[in-house]
């Protein structure tokens, strides 16, 4: 047989049609599972593994296209039936339908990937709207005043300067949390660029004599390491408002920015009395986070709000204090949750364009009326007002995290550590977004970042045991679980390990403490635990104790993966209407 004898042999017998017929039935298969992978949350493995076995599929395919007929009587051998008797003609036939009908709905799911694709960039446009070349980190500004008495005041400068930079959509600032970290530490401003990823660094002083504040500021170029712009200024200090906009203004400026009139707005000035007790309230909190701490800068707080009954920063803040102070027992479930709301509402009233009172009311809107849509929405409009508010984005992520769109939360969630890439409290919840989508080798990268950023840290080395743990890697969570420093959740964690361990003397000893410890702050902790043991009528128990208590923890419980075996039975979907959460 020649060459072209072959090639009339191989169209006789369909194989060109048959090949063609598989690529395209195999190009739809993809297709249809790349649709629907994050829509029956399948792993990311199974589609790579759909594909080899295709292509390992294709060369016996053609064999068989070559080597077999079929026949009115069945598939035969093609070397057994007399070319008089072939049906090869109405079986090619056949596959040009089939191609033409499959090429059509590839098309249709060519469109559908597209759409899907745009959307999914719209959706993403908080994540991926940044831009590194026009970054910039504000360290806090040195106290140069003789007696060291300006250090609030100090911090507080660099941190307006920080927060009116928020305001230009065009630059990438760095939060507080990663810019501050380097306070009074001895390390060179390259080093600073490269760990925080930006291409411009803003440093400044403060010394204060006789009423007279005397701020330089200047800005550095961080890949030539020069300094492209300085200035100073030496002003009153009842004057401090309007130097705020002035650097903020001129660093954007300097910056080579395309800022329109108002971009940056102005600040709704305080009495100068009233900023300084702001300050230090702020200082005190952000720096002293317990139960005395909290209660040192609510007096502050409240004295800086008893001189200007309006300045909302302060409202904000105090809203936040009280919500931490509901966490810490202080006061209770009620009492915080009318405070905050009357906080939010009248600070919404002085000034509605501040974006952190958006964020926080996307905050209550979650813990107090179980309405996570609304939350999201409260989230997308500080963003709007403020693209890169880091309170505002950890609420959109949190938003999406809830409401299952995994991909939405990480996307945004890279965004809050690009833009506090020093925040371990930021890797924490990255590692537990991966975490509730079972994508454990992600979450436990960022939870062992986490702790190398902050190593006493409460609730980490649960999350990092339960990371384990799932992996199956029992010994491993075993001694992880150890270095938690709250023990209700080490007992709680502690508890399913053993029991995983085959150690129910120590599981029970575990479990019965966790119960007589926690039973009213951790019920849907307790119920986690039970769920894992496989106790259904003691996690149905424990969870409704959780509903009575407001545990905060029950937004989490339809994503939960220690309750995966429950989800799709009716009792359970039964309790989760029951919550009446609004996504």
């Amino acid at each position: 047989m020649n060459l072209n004898e072959f090639f009339n042999e191989l169209r006789r017998r369909n194989v060109f049609k048959g090949t063609v017929s598989y690529l395209v039935f195999s190009w739809v298969l993809l297709q249809v599972i790349a649709i629907l992978t994050p829509i029956i949350d399948a792993p990311a493995w199974f589609g790579k593994m759909i594909l080899i076995i295709l292509i390992v599929l294709l060369p016996v395919w053609v064999c068989i296209s070559w080597f077999f007929e079929i026949t009115a009587d069945g598939i035969k051998k093609t070397k057994n039936v007399p070319k008089e008797k072939s049906l090869s003609h109405k079986t090619g036939r056949k596959l040009n339908t089939f191609i033409i009908a499959f090429l059509a709905l590839a098309i249709i799911l060519l469109f559908v990937d597209r759409f899907r694709l745009r959307a999914e960039k719209n959706e993403n446009t908080i994540a991926i709207n940044t831009t590194p070349e026009k970054s910039i980190a504000v360290l806090p500004f040195s106290d140069m005043s003789p007696n060291k008495q300006q250090r609030y005041f100090a911090d507080g400068l660099a941190e307006e300067v920080l927060n009116s930079l928020v305001k230009i959509n065009e630059l990438q600032v760095t939060s507080r949390t990663s810019a501050f970290s380097f306070k009074d530490k001895a390390i060179g401003l390259h080093e600073i660029a490269k760990v925080l990823q930006v291409g411009y660094i803003l440093e400044g002083s403060v010394r204060s004599q006789d009423s007279i504040l005397r701020i330089s500021v200047n800005l550095v170029e961080t890949q030539s390491d020069n300094s492209i712009w300085s200035q100073t200024w030496e002003k009153k200090l009842k004057n401090i408002f309007k130097i705020q906009n002035e650097i903020a203004e001129a660093v954007a400026e300097n910056l080579q920015l395309r800022i329109i009139d108002n971009i940056i707005p102005k600040v709704k000035e305080s009495k100068t009395d009233a900023y300084a007790l702001f300050l230090e309230g702020r200082y005190i909190f952000q720096n002293n986070y317990n139960e005395a701490g909290l209660l040192q800068s609510e007096k502050l707080l409240k004295q800086s709000l008893a001189i200007d009954s309006t300045y909302v920063p302060a409202l904000i803040m105090l809203g936040n204090l009280y919500q931490s102070q509901n966490n810490f027992g202080i006061i209770n479930f009620n009492e915080a949750k009318n405070i905050t709301y009357q906080l939010a509402e009248k600070a919404q009233k002085a000034d509605s364009t501040y974006a952190e009172t958006y964020a926080f009311k996307s905050l209550l809107a979650l813990i107090y009326e179980n309405d996570i849509g609304k939350s999201g929405k409260l989230a997308d409009k500080a963003l709007h007002l403020e693209p890169n508010n880091a309170s505002a984005l950890h609420r959109a992520s949190e938003a999406a995290h809830l409401q299952g769109r995994v991909k939405d939360a990480i996307a945004i969630h890279k965004k809050v550590l690009a833009l506090d890439p020093l925040n371990a409290s930021n890797y924490y919840s990255m590692a537990n977004t991966y975490y509730m989508a079972k994508m454990y080798k992600e979450a436990e990268k960022n939870i062992q970042e986490s702790i190398r950023l902050s190593p006493n840290q409460n609730v980490t080395y649960s999350l990092y045991a339960l990371i384990l743990m799932k992996q199956k890697r029992y010994n491993e969570a075993l001694e992880i679980i150890k270095k938690e420093p709250l023990e209700g959740f080490r007992l709680h964690v502690a508890t399913i390990i053993y029991h995983f361990l085959g150690d129910e003397e120590k599981s029970n000893a575990a479990l019965n403490k966790l119960i007589d410890e926690y039973a009213l702050s951790w019920g849907y902790q307790i119920a986690a635990t039970f769920a894992s043991l496989e106790n259904e009528e003691k996690m149905y128990y424990w969870l409704e104790q959780a509903r009575i208590n407001n545990d905060l923890g029950l937004m989490e419980l339809p994503l939960e993966p220690m309750f995966e075996p429950y989800r799709n039975k009716p009792r359970f979907k039964a309790f989760i209407e029951k919550l009446d959460y609004k996504y």
